[in-house]
């Protein structure tokens, strides 16, 4: 997903802002709503901070969106340039049954699955990551971390059984891999996607990258009407 982070020295802080034009036949108010709420409260939670200049700064994610029609998201995608907008279309079902962010980390395209229960899974939150350069971390065994697992931890993670779907059930086997609604957004991914941002020469950095990609319902990539 492409945004724009922008320094407010005047507001001790750094925002990260975009936003999500959703379309396709499972788009509407009520799950936008959802998708946007779980953003915002997941990356907000852990109240970031980064040092910038000697100055210890704020960090606020400032997520929007908003439903439009797939000729919309067409008329729209053609021509866009602007990195707050991201193109994500809303279906209950795709070819590989899974929520997905379009072409590698950082892209402005995906295709989102209400079978994957957006806005109360972490799905939304995870794969916002993944817009922003997030990856999956190299280790997926969580066990001993004291802490829930990260939003990016891959679904079969290894964690504490508290955090499994079964926390009786032995750890890598059946029901005892990581329920995803137990990650959480840490203090250290936040950092990561800031890492490299010095705010030396510029008060603004643009992230992701625009492949401006619609997808249609079974998420093959289209070049006309989605």
């Amino acid at each position: 997903m492409a945004a724009i982070i922008n320094l407010q020295q005047n507001e001790n802080r750094i925002t990260i802002a975009s936003k999500l034009y959703l379309y396709g036949s499972e788009a509407n108010q009520q799950v936008g709503e959802l998708i946007v709420e779980e953003i915002n409260r997941m990356y907000n939670e852990p109240k970031a901070t980064v040092a910038i200049n000697g100055a210890l700064l704020n960090v606020l994610f400032d997520i929007h969106y908003q439903i439009i029609s797939s000729r919309e998201a067409l008329e729209m995608a053609t021509v866009n340039d602007d990195y707050r907008n991201n193109f994500i279309r809303i279906e209950n079902e795709n070819k590989i049954t899974r929520s997905f962010m379009g072409f590698g980390l950082g892209d402005n395209s995906g295709h989102w699955l209400t079978t994957d229960n957006l806005g109360t899974s972490t799905t939304a939150a995870h794969e916002f990551g993944h817009s922003l350069g997030l990856d999956h971390p190299e280790n997926p065994d969580f066990r001993g971390s004291a802490t829930p697992p990260p939003i990016m931890a891959a679904r079969g993670s290894i964690v504490d059984a508290k955090y499994q779907w079964n926390p009786l059930a032995k750890a890598g086997e059946y029901g005892g891999t990581m329920n995803p609604v137990h990650r959480r957004v840490s203090q250290e991914e936040i950092a990561l996607i800031l890492e490299g941002l010095t705010f030396e020469t510029t008060d603004t950095y643009y992230v992701g990258y625009l492949s401006n990609k619609l997808f249609n319902s079974k998420g093959s990539v289209v070049e006309g009407l989605a």
